[in-house]
């Protein structure tokens, strides 16, 4: 039987990666905007489906839609390749922009690839809608790792001691032991369950869900993140389409 799974869907034939990075490279190496009729033909997709990937992408400024009604390439891209430091480069250097379009698409929340950098984590390629600008504005400033879901879920993967980590932020050695013990337990879940489910300390108004993906056969282990208010504090919904991304990231990425 054929396969009638939604081409952009975590895992489908060919996978979102490839079908967004077609649309990508022809838009750039274009001299001037492209209809969506001229899109479908040169990256041979319907389109019904370029259509509606054409929405996520111009509404996270990866495409900008012309009053023709054409398409070029927009500036997003550039503003990641003008963002200092080795968390843009780990980003700029792994093709997983496409995935996180696709996740942002499947659960309409903040979407986000987390790095850990020392005893901190910054997010990079954030993809968010109107009703999360000021969030998402938030998370563009390194966090303290070990007051955010990423964060903790990438010192658990990285084996951190977590007396090490709350030693200098809690007075008192009763109250270090305690907190130590209680991450240590909340390390250990994340490790069995592949999954980090925590309330922002460092943005109250966000909670987080996130899971560890290796960027490649040799790459560093990052944290793919699904955020939303604590007024929708609920994530369990979409864990298993986090989890779906991933593996869909990590097949694609083996042979890097």
């Amino acid at each position: 039987m054929d396969d009638e799974r939604d081409p952009l869907t975590p895992g489908a034939a060919g996978g979102p990666l490839r079908k967004t990075l077609a649309v990508l490279e022809v838009l750039a190496e274009a001299a001037r905007p492209l209809t969506l009729s001229e899109l479908s033909r040169l990256v041979d997709l319907p389109k019904s489906t370029l259509h509606r990937l054409m929405r996520v992408l111009t509404d996270n400024g990866l495409a900008v839609r012309k009053e023709s009604k054409s398409y070029e390439l927009g500036t997003y891209l550039l503003r990641l390749a003008a963002t200092s430091g080795p968390a843009s480069a780990q980003w700029l250097n792994y093709p997983v922009t496409p995935f996180l379009i696709e996740l942002f698409q499947l659960t309409n929340r903040i979407v986000s690839l987390g790095t850990l950098s020392g005893t901190k984590v910054q997010h990079v390629g954030t993809l968010y809608g109107q009703e999360h600008v000021r969030l998402a504005m938030a998370l563009r400033q390194p966090v303290p790792a070990h007051r955010s879901a990423a964060g903790r879920l990438l010192l658990a993967m990285a084996r951190r001691n977590p007396a090490d980590l709350v030693a200098t932020t809690v007075p008192g050695s009763r109250v270090v032991s305690a907190r130590a013990d209680a991450m240590r337990r909340e390390f250990e879940r994340i490790r069995r369950t592949g999954l980090s489910y925590a309330r922002s300390e460092h943005i109250p108004e966000l909670v987080e869900l996130a899971a560890p993906v290796r960027l490649g056969r040799a790459g560093p282990m990052a944290a793919i993140v699904v955020g939303d208010t604590v007024m929708n504090r609920d994530l369990r919904s979409v864990a298993r389409v986090l989890l779906d991304t991933v593996d869909a990231i990590e097949q694609d990425l083996v042979a890097v």
